[in-house]
Order: C-alpha cells, then sequence, then structure tokens
C-alpha cells in the first residue's frame, strides 16, 4: 500500500525530498516540492525554498515565500530574503545595475549556500555591465565556495547556475567549444523560462561568425518560449535588436526594421548604403564599441575601427565581438 505524504510528518525538505525519492515519480517532484515549499515551518527549508522555486519558474509562489521570508524572526532567513530581493530588483530593473552591485558587495552572511548565490548575483550583475574580466577572478572564489555546499537540492540548481556562467565566461573569451559545452548543459538542465529564453538569444549571438541557421534557430527558439509563456518585452527585445543585428551582420537584411538607430545603421551598412547609415550614425549619441564599429565600417576609417576592436579588449575583456572590427579591418 502507497503511502500519501499528508500521513507523514516531514521535518524539513531533505527529509521530504528523500521520501519523494523512495515513493514518488520523479516527474511529479517539483510540484510536490513547490507545495512543500510554500506550507513548510522549518525555517532553513523556507530559505532552500526560495532558490528551489526561482529557478524551476514557480515565480508567484517564489514571492509568497519570499514575503515570509522577509517577515521572519530568523535572521538568517531575512538575510536569505534580502538577495532574492535584489534578484527581483535587477529583473524588474528597479535600480540601476551599480546601484545592486555596491548593495551585493557590502552583504555579509556566514550562510555558505547564500555566499554561493551572493556570488551568482555579483557575476551576473559584472556581466549587465560588461565587465567581462572580472569574472575569472570572482569565479575562482565561486567554484571554491561551492564545494562547501552539500545540499541535495541547491547543489543540482548550482550547477545550473554554474552552467550558465562558465558559457558566458567561455564566451567572451573566445573560447567556443567550452563555451557550448556549457552552454547546452544549461539548456538541457535550466528549468526557469526566462533563464532558458536568454540562454537561446545569447546561444544565437554565438553563432554569428559560424552558421545563419543555427543563430535564426536560437532566436526563434527565444520568440517561440517567450510567446509562450507571455514575455512581451523579451520579443521586442529580440526583433528591435538581436534579429536587426545578425541578419545585418549576416548581409541578410530583408524588409526588417527597427527604432534602434544604430541597428537601422547596421542594416543600411548590410544593404550597401553607406550615405544612409552615416546619416544614421550622425545622430547617434551612444558611444559604445559596437556603435564606433559601426562607424568604421560606415565611413571605412581604420582609425575607429582600431578604437573599437582595443575597446572590446580593453574596457570589456570582450575577445568574441572584438573579432567584428577585427574582421572589418581585414577587408579594408
Amino acid at each position: 500500500m502507497s503511502i500519501k505524504p499528508s500521513q507523514v510528518k516531514f521535518k524539513d525538505a531533505h527529509q521530504y525530498l528523500s521520501w519523494l525519492q523512495l515513493n514518488s515519480d520523479i516527474n511529479t517532484h517539483p510540484d510536490k516540492l513547490k507545495a512543500f515549499f510554500v506550507s513548510t515551518n522549518d525555517l532553513y527549508s523556507q530559505c532552500i525554498g526560495l532558490e528551489f522555486l526561482l529557478m524551476n519558474g514557480f515565480l508567484p509562489e517564489f514571492e509568497q515565500l519570499l514575503e515570509r521570508n522577509r517577515n521572519s524572526r530568523s535572521k538568517v532567513n531575512r538575510e536569505w530574503a534580502f538577495i532574492y530581493d535584489l534578484f527581483l530588483m535587477k529583473q524588474k530593473r528597479v535600480r540601476s545595475k551599480s546601484q545592486l552591485l555596491e548593495l551585493v558587495q557590502h552583504f555579509n552572511t556566514e550562510d555558505a549556500a547564500l555566499q554561493c548565490i551572493q556570488l551568482f548575483l555579483e557575476i551576473a550583475l559584472y556581466f549587465d555591465i560588461f565587465e567581462y574580466g572580472i569574472l575569472a577572478n570572482r569565479l575562482e572564489e565561486l567554484i571554491r565556495k561551492l564545494y562547501a555546499v552539500t545540499d541535495p537540492i541547491l547543489k543540482p540548481l548550482f550547477k545550473q547556475r554554474m552552467n550558465m556562467v562558465l558559457f558566458h565566461h567561455y564566451w567572451k573569451r573566445n573560447e567556443m567549444v567550452l563555451a557550448r559545452k556549457y552552454g547546452f548543459d544549461a539548456l538541457v538542465n535550466t528549468t526557469n523560462i526566462r533563464y532558458l529564453a536568454n540562454l537561446h538569444i545569447n546561444l544565437s549571438l554565438s553563432y554569428i561568425f559560424e552558421d545563419f541557421e543555427l543563430a535564426n534557430y536560437h532566436l526563434d527558439e527565444t520568440i517561440r518560449i517567450a510567446k509562450e509563456n507571455n514575455l512581451p518585452r523579451l520579443i521586442t527585445s529580440v526583433e528591435n535588436n538581436t534579429r536587426p543585428f545578425i541578419y545585418a551582420h549576416f548581409n541578410i537584411p530583408n524588409q526588417l526594421d527597427t527604432p534602434i538607430k544604430s541597428e537601422q545603421a547596421h542594416l543600411a551598412l548590410a544593404r550597401g548604403d553607406f550615405s544612409t547609415a552615416q546619416r544614421i550614425l550622425s545622430e547617434v549619441t551612444e558611444d559604445t564599441p559596437f556603435t564606433k564599429y559601426y562607424i568604421g565600417r560606415a565611413f571605412q576609417n581604420r582609425r575607429i575601427l582600431l578604437q573599437s576592436y582595443n575597446e572590446f579588449l580593453e574596457q570589456r575583456s570582450d575577445h568574441f565581438f572584438a573579432r567584428l572590427p577585427l574582421t572589418a579591418l581585414r577587408t579594408l
């Protein structure tokens, strides 16, 4: 006779997981753990539940449990709530990346697992502000701290996060064999829909020097996921930024249009309309290695292309996109 979980009193999430592994189909574990985490009174289970619910994309339950942790009598629970509040601020863009970085860097906790989550957040923020060179230093510390985490619920979730971090790390170092290894591992194992969709965007960009069809496949996967899960902002980002960039890069401008000036110029370059590209770029005030790359191409200016190349390397440690101006320089 099978035993129902309601007939058993579980001390914490680990005990419940052990019971599930013996008595329940593995495919039912996520939903059953979700129900456990939103109802448990075990304080530390409420902490690790935040990571479980977020990484599995159970966002309403995540916010419900986050509120419980914010108001907890336990200092450790309130510390976990603070870090996950920063994750929400990052996602909802209610604070600048520099403000969030300052908050996460000044945060202190004795909890080994939370220290890892803190570092994952810090690395994600560095990636958002193009400080790719710092990742290598933080990675070493993160790997060391991860060894101290033995929690059976957190370990596979941290592995998901680590796969995404290592994909970005090796991608920006232009070490594409390793980047793809970790990228595809993340693709197979990631259950958070937003993370999965953004991973497809980055994988599409990782193919710009190799294969248009594969780049386009990952774009289409992003759009499919975004439509199925009502993520309109993501669709807008792809159609206004990523798709025009990739199509223009492969000289397939088609009838694409975008409100983004720099990508309008990029599409004009793909059509061979240098005068239009020059006119549009004269209106662009943004100063980035990408805009310098477009300006250098539009005006056939080796000096500006070299500036773009140096900025990709020296300011961003981005060896992958530094190939854009380098390729253009070789064709002048």
